[in-house]
């Protein structure tokens, strides 16, 4: 995500100790997991989250070097 505030949210994350897992906007599954998140968070999570997470996932569909994972 572009968004500085997601950072600090990442920031947030692991100085709780939680566990982070990375999205790289180059592989090919990206925008899938984007919108299984926002499929599986619609009901509870922020509207503006929910939008950002979507915003997200077209700019990751439309990344021109796309890949496997690695």
């Amino acid at each position: 995500m572009s968004n500085p505030k997601d950072c600090r949210c990442y920031e947030k994350a692991v100085a709780r100790g939680d566990h982070t897992f990375t999205v790289v906007g180059q592989d090919i599954t990206s925008p899938a997991v984007v919108c299984e998140w926002i499929k599986l968070n619609i009901e509870t999570a922020p509207e503006d989250k929910l939008r950002c997470a979507l915003e997200d996932a077209l700019t990751m569909r439309a990344t021109r070097k796309r890949k496997h994972a690695d």
